[in-house]
């Protein structure tokens, strides 16, 4: 009887126990663990989540930047001088050569039995944007062109270009001399003539904080229906 009375004591008393629940500083010590596993489970969250979007946007940069540049090349490459009647000079490729603001005629997508030319004006806007307007060219005599007023189209290339110390446009003569833009102003006609190469700088930051690493393109683009060559020999 001694016995049984002993373990039934036993065995209430650990039911007492049990039923305890845990004390205040193991609370406490509980909270301060979840409350790190939680930083640390955001912390990473977050550094990958601002990594994943600066990899996004630099990829980005670089796709908008060769967009451009693509697009650029192709056009400048097709520049060519505009015939005028009963004048012994050409209208040359650019009618109009500054740092953010070219203007050209080239053959582009034309008709191959009756090629037309188009004039074409890339420029860079107030906030940054390359923006490219066509004019269509309207046939006069046999041969000659001149181009109506009104655009015939305008359309974006790419946002973001950063800004720098870099000019988008520089412009190079046949023997590779940089031509010297005036401070704020552009290329006189004189100059313009001279041009056989244009060097192209685009730098695009589509990233709005600026976080992402920016893409930076550049290229010569030289003018061969000019007929001379980049190395002073005339073809």
């Amino acid at each position: 009887m001694q016995r049984l009375r002993t373990a039934l004591f036993s065995r209430v008393s650990r039911l007492r126990r049990d039923d305890a629940g845990v004390t205040l500083s193991e609370l406490i010590v509980t909270i301060a663990l979840m409350g790190m596993l939680l930083a640390m489970v955001m912390t990473i969250f977050i550094t990958f989540t601002r990594t994943f979007s600066e990899e996004r946007s630099a990829s980005a940069n670089t796709s908008a930047a060769t967009i451009a540049m693509n697009e650029l090349t192709r056009v400048i490459r097709s520049g060519t001088e505009n015939p005028v009647a009963s004048a012994t000079l050409n209208e040359p490729v650019f009618s109009f050569a500054s740092p953010e603001n070219v203007v050209l005629q080239a053959y582009l997508d034309t008709d191959a039995l009756s090629p037309e030319p188009v004039r074409v004006q890339f420029e860079i806007t107030g906030d940054r944007t390359l923006v490219e307007t066509r004019w269509d060219a309207r046939p006069l005599s046999s041969g000659y062109f001149s181009f109506y007023s009104t655009a015939a189209s305008e359309r974006t290339v790419v946002r973001q270009i950063a800004s720098g110390s870099t000019p988008v446009f520089r412009f190079f003569t046949k023997d590779n001399v940089e031509l010297t833009i005036p401070s704020g102003g552009s290329l006189s006609e004189a100059d313009r003539r001279q041009i056989a190469a244009v060097k192209v700088t685009m730098t695009v930051q589509t990233d709005s904080t600026g976080n992402a690493k920016t893409a930076t393109l550049e290229n010569t683009v030289g003018i061969p229906n000019l007929g001379f060559s980049r190395i002073g020999i005339d073809r």
